[in-house]
């Protein structure tokens, strides 16, 4: 059993759209793999989603998918995404990369600072990563 797990924002944006096509990839064809999609509502931010407006949202674009949902709250998002794919024992875990990410990457490496989603989850996760362009 393969288990995916896939971060994304809400409302969900046109990475997100892409991340979740590859997790859908990786599963299909394994009646036993398992499609995790976790969105993390970041407490400073403020902001309430539900599971079930995560569900509506993917679904309008894609309609019924074999995936779980799951909403988590936390202060930092590197930290919740590696402790749910732990929670999850996931196999791999599937994100998305932006220009704002790409731009902070590039800043963060001259600069010498951690701020990289990337990096962060290859150096904590005992998982194969995979970032969607």
């Amino acid at each position: 059993m393969t288990t995916i797990l896939v971060p994304v924002r809400y409302p969900l944006s046109e990475h997100s759209y892409r991340t979740i096509e590859r997790g859908l990839d990786h599963i299909s064809g394994d009646d036993s793999g398992s499609l995790i999609l976790l969105h993390v509502r970041l407490l400073q931010q403020g902001r309430s989603v539900s599971r079930t407006k995560l569900r509506k949202a993917v679904q309008q674009r894609f309609g019924e998918i074999p995936a779980h949902y799951v909403v988590r709250s936390g202060y930092i998002l590197e930290e919740a995404i590696i402790d749910e794919a732990v929670r999850q024992d996931a196999d791999r875990v599937v994100i998305g990369i932006s220009k704002t990410r790409s731009l902070k990457r590039k800043v963060s490496r001259l600069l010498k600072l951690d701020l990289d989603l990337e990096l962060i989850l290859e150096n904590e996760l005992d998982v194969e990563l995979e970032v969607v362009e």
